[in-house]
This record gives C-alpha cells, structure tokens and sequence, in this order.
C-alpha cells in the first residue's frame, strides 16, 4: 500500500510528459532525432593516438576510483560500527518511543550521531564534494579520489550498518551467552554472518566508483570523465563514443575482477572449486590470492597516482598526491573561504513577516483553513506560498522524488524478474543441488540465457544514469519520463548484480534441503524468501542513490532540485544555493530516518 501510494503521489506531485509517446506525430519526429543522435556513435575515433590517449585517461580513473573505494572502505567500516544499532548500542531495555529517542543513553547519542555524518556525507552529491575539494587542492585524480571516498564512506556505512542490524539475534546467541562485550560480539558474531553481503556490497560499490569517475570528471576530477564533457562541448562524438567504449570496457574488466575476488573469498563448503580443496594450506590460499590481488591494485594505484607514468602522450606527468599534503596546511582550508556565504542558506523569514517590514505571504487572504475541501483554495494557497523562496525550494524537490520513486520500482521489478536467468547457481550449477544430469544442449541455452542477462546487466549499468539520460531525452525531450527511464535502466543493472550475487551465495545445501523437481519454483520459493531481506535494503539503498542521481540529471535538462542549485552556484547566489544543497540533505536525511523508523529496510527485524 505504502509504495503504492508513493507511485500516485509521484504521479500528481510532478509534471509528466507523455506526449513522445501518445502522438503519432511526435513519435516519428522523436524516434527519427533518436536515430539521427545514435548515428553520431557508429563512427568512433580509432586513430592511434587517440587510443593512446584514451588508454592514459582509463588508468587515471582506475586509479582515482580504486583509491578513494579503498579510503571509503577503512573510513566507511568504522562508521557503520558506530551506526548499528546492535554493535553500538546493543540490548536494550528501551521499548516503544523511547527505543527511536537519540537521547536515551550516551550509546545511543553515539550511534544518533555517526548516522547524521554517514547520512551527510552520502547526501551531499560526489560532483559537489568536487568542487569544494577543486578549491581546495585543485584539479586532478586525487580531487575525484577523495570526491569518491567522502560520499562512498557515506554509502557504505549506511549500507554495512544495516546489514550488520539485520542479522537476527539469536544466529550470534550462542557468542553473546559467553560474556563478552559487544566489541567480541561484533568480530565474533555478527560480522562473519553479515560477510558475504558486505562483500558483495563493497565490490558493487567499486564497480559504481568507476562510473561515478566519470561523473566527478566534469568538474574537476579528471580521468576519462573530464575528456568526455570536453568533447561534447566541442560535439566531437566520435571521439566520445571512443572515451564511452573505454569506460564500458573498464567497467566490464571491474566486473570480471569483481567475479574473481568474490570467488577466491568464498568459503562455501558445498562449492564444487572448495570440495576439491585439501589440507589447511590449500583451502587458506584462495583467501591469500583474493586478498593480495585486491592489496596489488590498491598499491598499484597509489603508486600510479604519484609517481608513475600518469599522463597522456604529450603531456608531462606529475605526482598527484603533493597536493594532498596541502590539507594539513592551514593554506588549503583558508580557500574554504570562498564558500563562506554556501554556509548562510537563505530562508527569505521576512516573506512570512520574520526578521523584516514587508510580509508578502497572506496565506489565508483568500480561503480560510476551514475551506480546505474546495480545490480553489489549494490554488490560492499554493500561489501565496510561492512567494516564500523556501517554498519553492520545497516544491523543487518533487523532481528528483518522482524520479527515484517511480523509476526505483521499475528497476526493482526488472531486476527480480531477471536475476533468476543472471544468477549462476540456478543456470550453471544446479545438478549440485538439484541431483540432475542436463543434456549438452540444455546447458548449451542456459549458458545463453546467463550470458544475455549478464551482459544486458553489464550496459544497463555500465553506462551512466547521465549518458543514459542524453539518449532518451533525444527521444522524448527534456523532462521527468527521460530522467526516470534512464533512472530505471541503471537501477536495473545495479540491483541484478546484487540480487543475483545473494542468491549465489546461499550454502546449496539449503536449496537441496527443499528442492521440489523445478527451478523455478525452488528460486521462487526458497531463494527469493531467504534473499528478500537483502534485496530490500539494496532496493532502499538503490533509492536514495537515485535520489541523489535525480538531482544530478536535474542538471543536464530534467530540472528540479539539481537544475536550480546549479544555477544558482554558477552565478555567485551562494545563499541561495546553500538553501537547495540544504534540501538535498535534507531528503536523504529524512528518507533514511522514515526507513529506519518504519523498518522497511529490514523487514521483520
């Protein structure tokens, strides 16, 4: 009922355009720019030099990505602890109100506070992070390295202290009755059984970082980002189709990676590669390759960053990483300064008759508040309240909600509904738990099928919400059903990935246990129970992500929240735009707070 009422109330709060799609008229007019526009791609820039090039500006994103993932990790790890509930705060004799009151004991305060920094820093979009960190410490890799590691350590600790709060009490039963504190508890207890989620999560997430890379680039961050916004302002879409192909081809490699890692971590004693396994030295050496091959890269680009060969033919290369010395000096954090007024948001208070002589709002000059059931007053209402800045900050928001509401259920929807054919327990290995013996043919399709789900999750989010958004507002113009599909076609590739890696990781034997003779029927009813849980706090995650996605493409044409902060940034209203980013906190901050109170994000718990 709840998201129900989401979808009609995303409906009515903002303006939708459907004509594109209803009009035979616009239709053909829509489709034929759609194929003028996808034409400009079929020619890339293959000259040698420019691949040289490109090769250059992929190692710099790799680079800046992996290191602020790796920061974001450490930073995010020692967040989450002070944001769950059960490591921070622990049993509680709390009941009713008081269990939500952030004043009830000192671990409470605690845990209160660490999810208002977690949720700042997540709220606050990476592409502003860049371009406070620009005036701090200038252009470069490092400035989209830690643009990526503030609003990732956000991310990840909101994400890793659900996890850890979701895991239920009696599963660490057993290592609480010994007596230990709530620290043992954690290492001993709840940690290794919310593992593989958090595994998961961290790998996906390093995965987002290279696309969010490209993001970060335009302001500042360099990489592959900034060279593709440098050529669409010069509409040399040869050479961005080109960048477009190294990133897929980036994001495809982080993925292959990712698949590596995840599978040299796993310990999963029902896995065929661990049964082959003898001895304490052979099952341990798994866990020694993943780890170090994840240490590599991390060194690997740390060392890239400042002194190796990091620049594109032509250009001198540099170490990235003197500038970061610059933020123990006073001399950086005096540049601050020039985003003094950002801190003095603009409330417009003598709109209301606050703190001036002219009162402009006369809300009830019309219809009283006993006239609430005439529409008429709700137009009167509405039109005096417009002359309060503040509230027009408010009404902004609408946008970047109805995007992420409608276009995360759509994606959700799409992602269960291919997650069963993306998932390689169910297509590649159920004879490990099914006792079956498939023809050569019947592997043959399924191996089709797995393919063509992977790689439809692989484009789906191998392309960012942004380039996504450019495609489909050839089609429909700019607007609302642009930004939501292009919304939805990425959640779509995030939230596959993550689903199917749940199902993946449950032991087999538990799929033996109640296996019934069909696939599909032990998918629907023992892999998707068991994995509902963490597809729902993906999913609320993945909706705050697109919150924050929705008030980036209010940029590129979509408006909103997003459009409005940037033009007011561009021309110098710091007070204003210090307003809309307060707005910006404010949603995540609020969404978080409704999910937590309404435990929708842990059902049941």
């Amino acid at each position: 009922m709840i998201l129900v009422a989401l979808a009609a109330g995303a409906f009515v709060a903002a303006e939708w355009d459907f004509s594109a799609l209803v009009e035979p008229e616009l239709r053909a007019a829509a489709l034929a720019r759609m194929l003028a526009w996808a034409q400009t791609f079929a020619f890339p820039d293959l000259s040698g030099e420019f691949l040289r090039h490109c090769w250059a500006l992929t190692l710099q994103t790799l680079s800046a990505a992996t290191l602020g993932t790796a920061l974001a990790v450490v930073a995010g790890f020692v967040l989450a602890m002070g944001s769950s509930r059960a490591v921070c705060v622990g049993e509680e004799d709390a009941r009713g109100w008081r269990r939500n009151f952030p004043l009830r004991s000192p671990a409470a305060a605690l845990c209160s506070l660490c999810r208002l920094v977690q949720d700042v820093l997540r709220a606050v979009p990476d592409f502003v992070w860049a371009v406070i960190l620009v005036a701090m410490i200038g252009l470069g890799p490092l400035t989209g390295a830690l643009a990526l590691a503030l609003n990732i350590t956000g991310i990840l600790a909101k994400v890793y202290s659900e996890l850890w709060d979701s895991v239920e009490e009696r599963d660490y039963e057993q290592v609480r009755a010994l007596g230990v504190g709530r620290l043992n508890t954690f290492f001993y207890g709840i940690r290794p059984l919310a593992a593989r989620s958090v595994q998961s999560f961290t790998l996906m997430r390093a995965e987002c970082a290279i696309r969010n890379a490209a993001v970060i680039g335009a302001v500042g961050g360099g990489g592959l980002g900034a060279d593709i916004w440098y050529q669409i302002q010069f509409g040399a879409w040869g050479k961005v189709t080109t960048l477009m192909i190294f990133t897929l081809a980036l994001t495809l490699t982080a993925d292959l990676a990712a698949n590596f890692i995840r599978r040299q971590l796993r310990s999963d004693p029902n896995h065929p590669c661990a049964a082959k396994l003898r001895g304490t030295t052979g099952k341990l050496l798994p866990a020694y390759l993943g780890t170090g091959f994840v240490l590599g890269v991390v060194f690997w680009s740390l060392w890239f960053m400042g002194w190796g060969d990091n620049a594109p033919p032509g250009q001198q290369s540099r170490n990235y990483l003197q500038p970061a010395l610059m933020l123990v000096t006073g001399e950086s954090w005096r540049n601050l300064a020039f985003f003094e007024r950002l801190l003095q948001p603009d409330f417009d208070l003598a709109a209301l008759g606050w703190g001036g002589t002219h009162r402009s709002v006369e809300l009830f000059a019309d219809y009283g508040p006993l006239e609430f059931w005439k529409p008429a007053a709700w137009v009167a209402w509405d039109a005096q309240l417009d002359k309060w800045f503040v509230w027009r900050v408010i009404k902004s928001a609408s946008v970047p909600l109805a995007l992420a509401i409608v276009g995360t259920l759509v994606g959700v929807v799409g992602a269960i509904i291919l997650t069963y054919a993306h998932s390689l327990a169910f297509q590649i290995e159920p004879s490990r738990f099914t006792g079956e013996t498939p023809h050569l043919a019947v592997r043959a399709v399924r191996l089709v099928q797995l393919v063509l789900a992977r790689f439809t999750g692989l484009v789906s989010r191998g392309v960012p919400e942004v380039m996504w958004a450019f495609l489909f507002i050839a089609f429909f113009g700019p607007g609302l059903l642009a930004g939501t599909i292009a919304i939805a076609i990425h959640s779509l590739g995030v939230l596959v990935r993550v689903f199917s890696e749940t199902v993946d990781n449950i032991p087999y034997r538990r799929f033996e246990q109640s296996f019934a003779g069909s696939r599909l029927n032990c998918f629907g009813y023992v892999a998707a129970p068991i994995c509902w849980r963490d597809w729902m706090t993906y999913s609320f995650f993945q909706f705050e992500s697109n919150l924050r996605a929705g008030v980036v493409l209010g940029i590129v044409g979509v408006g909103g929240l997003g459009f409005f902060f940037t033009f007011n940034f561009e021309w110098f209203r710091f007070e204003k735009a210090g307003t809309y980013l307060l707005m910006i906190i404010a949603l995540t901050v609020v969404t978080d707070r409704i999910s937590r109170l309404l435990k929708l994000s842990r059902v049941g718990s």
